[in-house]
């Protein structure tokens, strides 16, 4: 490999690092606002009576932000989990958009969705591509894939 392409496929390799990070930062943003007293309100959240449906979404972002973090540590050995992330994250936006959530639980389900978009959209295209492995090499969190020399 040219030095250049190292330098290149370097470069790319901490972005994606960055990237994954940031992901996981954002989730515990959104988690910090829907467990703040008051905090989901102020931004236009219509909150469920039922604690349990607070904080069980809050437990599974907490969780997901954790292992985007973790992840990043080692994006060749555990790639899958944040690409898995990024196809949740894109469901999550159809989801909201499709069920008119926005109009049910109020307007910051729509900003969440709006950055989950490019979130997910990075991830899904750029994991691959950095990684040098397949979508159904993510899939299936295959770190070498067929026919690669281990």
């Amino acid at each position: 490999m040219s030095g250049l392409a190292v330098g290149s496929s370097m470069h790319s390799m901490r972005f994606m690092t960055w990237f994954v990070r940031v992901a996981g930062i954002y989730n515990a943003s959104a988690i910090v606002v829907f467990l703040t007293p008051g905090a989901p309100e102020a931004v236009g959240l219509r909150m469920p009576e039922a604690q349990f449906w607070v904080w069980l979404p809050s437990l599974v972002g907490l969780f997901a932000g954790i292992v985007l973090i973790l992840s990043s540590v080692d994006l060749h050995r555990f790639g899958a989990f944040p690409y898995w992330n990024g196809i949740i994250r894109l469901i999550f936006v159809v989801v909201v958009f499709t069920m008119d959530l926005p109009e049910r639980a109020g307007t910051f389900v729509a900003v969440l969705a709006i950055g989950d978009l490019p979130l997910a959209l990075i991830t899904i295209a750029g994991l691959p591509y950095v990684l040098r492995r397949g979508h159904g090499d993510l899939l299936r969190n295959r770190v070498h894939p067929i026919g690669a020399v281990a």
